[in-house]
């Protein structure tokens, strides 16, 4: 199943580029629209520009190893944000405009961990 890998293919490599479009969260200071705060999602898509870069390598033992102890890493940013959304909307701290910068930030910050850790990991 390893052997037939394929390379990712040429776009892949610019796909990081995708995250700039979190900087249409700020729209929500405009228009007080708490979607808009969803774009603050897409900076989950600068993981790629890591990601990217270690996808073109040829999976072993090591990388799987790697891989595990990256996922032990990100597992704590989600409980994280989940536990601090679950605390302000408990203590009244925010409103429904903070979860959902919270939401969006944890799950940027979730991905971007896991791929700062995983390419540390096979680097060092």
């Amino acid at each position: 199943m390893l052997k037939n890998r394929k390379p990712p293919r040429e776009y892949h490599r610019y796909t990081w580029l995708m995250g700039f479009t979190g900087f249409l969260g700020f729209k929500y200071f405009f228009s007080h629209d708490p979607s808009n705060l969803f774009m603050f999602s897409f900076f989950a898509l600068f993981s790629n520009y890591f990601t990217v870069k270690l996808a073109a390598e040829m999976p072993d033992e090591r990388y799987k190893i790697n891989r595990l102890k990256a996922k032990a890493t990100t597992i704590f940013v989600p409980a994280i944000a989940l536990f601090a959304i679950g605390l302000g909307l408990t203590l009244g701290w925010f409103g429904l405009a903070g979860v959902v910068i919270i939401a969006a930030v944890g799950w940027a910050a979730t991905f971007i961990t896991y791929s700062v850790a995983f390419w540390y990991y096979e680097k060092h």
